[in-house]
């Protein structure tokens, strides 16, 4: 185990904007696999760059979404190796593969990766997803036809208004079956009055866990969602009112806007102490292999289920440990669990003890109509 100090090994040369939240963690390189199903190689210190694959793996939606993006165009390098190495994990006989070309692909994007240094698999994931984003810019994808409600979809924290760049973004954004919409209301105190909403684009939804012996995901969840207390906000009617500017504390409340095909969670695990040392929180979080998420929409949706297909699991200390992924195989009859070359059946019960640090879910119908959105 390396248990080196904290350091950040990606750094964005170009475009993607990714906020970056490192620890150094060390791989594993077993090399045993008792299934048909492939491990991955570890490079060095990799094994946050294999079980974000081994996760990704399985999701129908997101390797669908890959080889669509590939039709009709030239394919960008992402997107063709990633592609070409997630179908190696569900049919490589049992052969171990080797994830470098991914590694390359990145770099060809400006990233900057070191094989001997480790980082957050979650920070891994926002920029992978979000360089297939740019590398695949130019293809349109879903209209405001499919948020038949909202009339006024919009780029990340853009306000109402402004139709014809909420319709680029929209087309932009929306493609990958990762991406979501949240919607953010604020109202004042004061005079109930409401600022105009604000619509944000999400790959993935961070969640704080509390520091209990235990909780839910669906607890955690709630939390996120509750009315928050906003202090010192200028409250245009009490100003047009009062004759004057005029700061109120407004209620601000999340609710999603469109649910992704694919549902990524973070649970955050490490803070920092004021003493300077990073400190990870061990407490058992419960998640359901069976998810419904309509409470927490701002409209109603015909369809919300989603079913549990991978958890990836941060073991060791915040300055160093392993991770590794548990996830549904193919054909989604059985749960594996991968550490790097390490592939082995493993039981539900297996997966509900596990720490979980990332929850991955797919939705378990076809993309469902909106209804009606307030």
């Amino acid at each position: 185990m390396d248990s080196s100090a904290p350091v950040v090994v990606l750094a964005a040369c170009a475009g993607a904007a990714v906020c970056a939240g490192v620890y150094v963690l060390c791989g594993s390189n077993r090399s045993n696999n008792s299934l048909a199903d492939p491990g991955l190689i570890n490079l060095g210190n990799t094994c946050f760059l294999n079980a974000l694959l081994q996760a990704l793996a399985a999701m129908p939606s997101f390797k669908r979404w890959l080889v669509a993006e590939d039709m009709g165009r030239r394919r960008g390098i992402l997107t063709s190796v990633l592609q070409q190495v997630l179908t190696s994990l569900v049919r490589g006989k049992g052969v171990s593969q080797n994830p470098s070309a991914v590694l390359r692909a990145l770099r060809a994007h400006g990233w900057v990766l070191s094989l001997h240094q480790q980082q957050d698999v979650h920070e891994l994931y926002l920029v992978l997803i979000s360089t297939l984003e740019e590398e695949n810019d130019v293809r349109p994808c879903l209209g405001l036809g499919s948020l038949s409600g909202i009339s006024k979809v919009l780029e990340d924290g853009v306000e109402d208004g402004g139709v014809s760049k909420a319709r680029k973004g929209v087309h932009r954004h929306l493609s990958c079956p990762m991406l979501g919409l949240l919607r953010a209301c604020l109202v004042c105190v004061h005079c109930s009055s409401k600022l105009p909403m604000k619509y944000e684009c999400f790959y993935s939804i961070s969640l704080t866990v509390p520091a209990f012996p235990e909780c839910s995901l669906q607890a955690c969840l709630k939390h996120y969602m509750d009315p928050e207390l906003v202090c010192d906000v200028e409250c245009p009617q009490c100003s047009k009112v009062s004759g004057s500017k005029v700061q109120r504390s407004f209620l601000k409340q999340f609710h999603i806007a469109r649910l992704p095909e694919c549902l990524c969670f973070h649970l955050q695990r490490t803070s920092w102490l004021a003493s300077g040392q990073l400190q990870k929180n061990n407490s058992y979080v419960s998640f359901p292999f069976t998810l419904d998420m309509s409470k927490y929409l701002c409209g109603r949706l015909l369809k919300t289920e989603y079913v549990l297909v991978s958890v990836v699991e941060h073991r060791g200390e915040p300055w160093s440990g392993h991770f590794v992924t548990f996830r549904k195989t193919c054909g989604w009859n059985q749960w594996i669990s991968t550490s790097d070359t390490q592939v082995l059946e493993c039981s539900r019960h297996a997966v509900q003890n596990t720490t979980a640090y990332m929850l991955f879910y797919q939705r378990t119908a076809s993309r469902p109509q909106l209804n009606v959105v307030s």
